[in-house]
C-alpha cells in the first residue's frame, strides 16, 4: 500500500521519535510559502551555506511542500534495509488522486500522453547535491503559479527524496576525505553496507524493490540520479553522465548524443553553467583525454536504459564549495525539466520508436567494449597538472595548480562496440526451483506462464566450459565472468510449476542483459546460478578401476579415444586419477548436468519466419 505521508506522521512511532527534535524546523519553513520571492535564489533553505538536512528534516521539508499545494502530496513507496520508508515527493494533476489510491498504476497509466520526469538524491548520501537542490527547485516551481502551471500541463515530476535511507542515518563528518562540505552527511554504503549504485539489477536491497515498483509504475521517460564526482580537478562545478548512446541503441542513441544532450550543455552554459562530459580520464590525467563512462545494469542509468528511458546522471565536482554543488545541481535540473518539456513530443516519440524497434528485433547486443581508436574532439577547460616529490611517500605525486587555467581541445573516448550478441529464442524456460532469479524478474515486469503439467521439451542447452569468478566479495557476490560456452540441443525435463518466458513481450532487453551468461550483469555474473556448475556424484578410485577396464574392453571407440587423449593432453592426463575420471566422464555413470546452464532456449528464434 502506498500512504500519503501526511497522514502517517501523527501515527508511526518512529516518527515521533525523529520529530521531537526537529520542532524548529516547522519555525524555519512555514513561512517559506509566504515569502517564496525571497527564496528563489537561495538553494540552502534549511541551514547554513555548508550544510545539508538529515533525513528527517529532508522528509519534513517535502512534507511542506506536498502540504502546499493541492498539486503535490509525498508517498512511501516501499522500505529501506534499515526499516525506515523510501518517499517520493509528486507533482502531477492527479496528485489527489494518489493520495487516495492504492497503486500509482492506475493514476499514471491513464495518462499516457504526458511526460514523467524521475529525479533520485542520495543514493550516496555523502553526495547530497540533489537533496536540498530538489527542495529548492521545487519551492521555486511552486512559489511560481505560471511556472507551476505549465509544469502540470507539460509532466509528472516524481523526486525521491533520499534513496538510501539507512545510509542518510549513518551520518559522519569524514568519511568523504576529498570533499569539500557539507559539515556533515551520510555515508555511502546503505544499512547493508551495499553500494545501492550496484545493485539495481541484482537487487539485493530493499530499496531496489521499493525503486522498481516506482519505476515500472511510472515508466518514468527521463530519469537523473544525483551524484557529486571524484578524480581530477577541473574549473566546471557540474559534469554529466549521459547514458553511454551506442549501448542506449540505434534510436535513443543518435537522439542522446546529437540532440539532446547538445541541447542540454547549450541551456546550461547560456546560463553560466558551463559542463563537461563526466571526467572519466584515460591516463589519470584529462589532457590525456577522458572516455565515456559504461553504466551496465547494474547502476541506475543502466538500468533505466533496458526500458528505454533517458538517463543521465548529475556529477558536481568534489573540490567546489558545497553551496555551489547545490546551485549547479538546482540549475541542472531546472533546465533538464525545461527542455523536457520543450521537446516532450519528441521525447515520447523516440520512446515510441524504440518500443517498435524492440519488438522487432531478433538479436541483442549484451556486452560492449571502448573502441580505443575512435574519439572526438572535445573542448575542455582544465587545470595544470605537476608532479612533485612527496614528502609523505617519498615518493612522486600529482598535483593540480588551480591558479593556471589552461583551454584545449582533447580527445573524447564515446564509441563502444559490441562484443557479443545475443540471439533471442522465442522462449526461456527456468525451472522454479531458481527462485530468486524468478522474483527478480516478476518484480521488472516480465510476462511468464507456469508450465501446467510435468513434461519433457527438446531445448537448447548451455554448458559453462570455462569461468572465472572472484576471489573476494562485491557487492554481496563474487562476480563470475565467462570465457567460453558451449551450446547443444537436448532433451529437458521440465516440471508442472516450472517457468516459460516469451521473448514477444516489451520487456525482451531486460530478458537478453540477464538471462544470457555472457552479458555483463547477467544473473550467471552475479553469481545466482552457482549452485547448478556443481558436481555432486564422485567415484571411489579403486572401485571404479574395475569398472574402467570393463568399459574399455567393451566399447574400442572409447578405448581408441582414451588413447588419443593420453597422447595429445598429457598434462590433461598426467596420473591415474585424470584418466580415471576422463572414462568416468564417458560413461553412463557421469551424472551429466554438470556446468549446465539452467536456464533453457526454445529451438526456434524470436521472429523467425519459419
Amino acid at each position: 500500500m502506498i500512504f500519503c505521508v501526511q497522514r502517517m506522521v501523527l501515527s508511526c512511532k518512529y516518527w515521533r521519535s525523529e520529530f521531537l527534535g526537529l520542532m524548529f524546523i516547522v519555525g524555519i519553513i512555514s513561512p517559506v510559502f509566504a515569502q517564496q520571492s525571497d527564496l528563489m535564489g537561495d538553494p540552502m533553505v534549511l541551514h547554513g551555506n555548508n550544510a545539508t538536512p538529515t533525513w528527517s528534516e529532508a522528509i519534513s521539508a517535502f512534507e511542506q511542500l506536498a502540504d502546499s499545494n493541492h498539486s503535490t502530496c509525498l508517498i512511501e513507496i516501499g522500505k529501506s534495509d534499515v526499516g525506515r520508508p523510501i518517499h517520493a515527493f509528486v507533482l502531477s494533476p492527479e496528485a489527489s488522486e494518489i493520495r487516495d489510491v492504492p497503486s500509482l498504476d492506475s493514476v499514471f497509466g491513464a495518462h499516457p500522453h504526458r511526460l514523467r520526469l524521475l529525479v533520485n538524491n542520495a543514493i550516496h548520501p555523502g553526495e547530497p547535491c540533489g537533496v536540498d537542490a530538489s527542495i529548492a527547485w521545487m519551492r521555486e516551481v511552486l512559489g511560481n503559479k505560471n511556472r507551476n502551471m505549465a509544469y502540470l500541463e507539460a509532466m509528472d515530476v516524481v523526486i525521491i527524496p533520499m534513496y538510501n535511507v539507512g545510509g542518510a542515518l549513518n551520518r559522519n563528518c569524514c568519511s568523504r576525505t576529498n570533499q569539500d562540505g557539507p559539515e556533515s552527511y551520510g555515508f555511502r554504503g546503505n544499512s547493508r553496507n551495499l553500494d545501492l549504485n550496484r545493485d539495481f539489477i541484482k537487487m539485493d536491497s530493499r530499496n531496489a524493490q521499493a525503486f522498481v515498483g516506482l519505476y515500472h509504475a511510472m515508466d518514468p521517460d527521463v530519469f537523473i540520479d544525483t551524484h557529486t564526482t571524484n578524480g581530477a580537478d577541473y574549473p566546471y562545478r557540474m559534469t554529466l553522465i549521459t547514458t553511454q548512446p551506442d549501448k542506449a541503441g540505434p534510436i535513443l542513441g543518435p537522439f542522446l548524443r546529437n540532440r539532446f544532450e547538445p541541447e542540454l550543455m547549450k541551456r546550461m552554459a547560456d546560463r553560466g553553467e558551463q559542463m563537461s562530459p563526466y571526467v572519466n580520464t584515460r591516463k589519470e590525467i584529462p589532457e590525456n583525454g577522458i572516455v565515456a563512462f559504461l553504466e551496465t545494469p547494474r547502476y541506475s542509468t543502466g538500468y533505466t536504459t533496458l526500458f528505454g528511458t533517458l538517463g543521465f546522471t548529475a556529477e558536481a565536482h568534489m573540490l567546489k564549495p558545497f553551496p555551489e554543488r547545490v546551485e549547479a545541481t538546482r540549475l541542472l535540473l531546472h533546465e533538464l525539466a525545461e527542455l523536457c518539456m520543450d521537446w516532450s513530443r519528441d521525447i515520447l516519440d523516440v520512446r515510441s520508436q524504440e518500443r517498435s524497434r524492440l519488438a522487432a528485433v531478433s538479436e541483442l547486443p549484451v556486452r560492449w567494449s571502448l573502441n580505443a581508436q575512435d574519439s572526438v574532439p572535445l573542448h575542455f577547460k582544465g587545470f595544470e597538472s605537476r608532479r612533485e616529490w612527496s614528502p609523505v611517500t617519498k615518493g612522486i605525486r600529482l598535483l593540480y595548480d588551480a591558479s593556471i587555467p589552461w583551454e584545449d581541445s582533447i580527445a573524447f573516448f564515446n564509441s563502444y562496440e559490441a562484443t557479443h550478441i545475443t540471439t533471442l529464442p522465442a522462449y526461456y524456460y527456468i525451472p522454479q526451483a531458481w527462485r530468486e532469479v524468478i522474483d527478480r524478474l516478476h518484480w521488472n515486469g516480465v510476462l511468464m506462464e507456469r508450465i501446467p503439467r510435468d513434461t519433457i521439451i527438446s531445448a537448447r542447452v548451455q554448458y559453462i566450459e570455462d569461468f572465472n569468478s572472484a576471489r573476494k566479495p562485491y557487492e554481496g557476490h563474487h562476480v563470475n565472468q565467462v570465457d567460453s560456452i558451449a551450446e547443444r540441443v537436448e532433451d529437458i525435463r521440465l516440471f508442472a510449476g516450472d517457468y516459460i518466458l516469451s521473448t514477444h513481450q516489451a520487456q525482451v532487453r531486460i530478458l537478453a542483459e540477464t538471462l544470457d551468461p555472457m552479458a555483463h550483469d547477467s544473473y550467471f555474473t552475479w553469481n545466482f546460478f552457482d549452485s547448478a556448475l556443481q558436481q555432486k556424484e564422485y567415484f571411489s578410485s579403486y572401485v571404479f578401476e574395475d569398472t574402467a577396464a570393463q568399459l574399455l574392453e567393451e566399447d574400442p571407440a572409447m578405448k581408441a579415444a582414451f588413447e588419443r587423449e593420453k597422447e595429445q593432453f598429457p598434462e590433461r592426463m598426467r596420473d591415474e586419477r585424470s584418466q580415471l575420471n576422463w572414462i568416468y566422464r564417458q560413461s553412463k555413470h557421469f551424472e551429466g548436468s554438470v556446468n549446465r546452464y539452467p536456464v533453457f532456449k526454445s529451438i526456434e528464434y524470436r521472429n523467425d519466419p519459419h
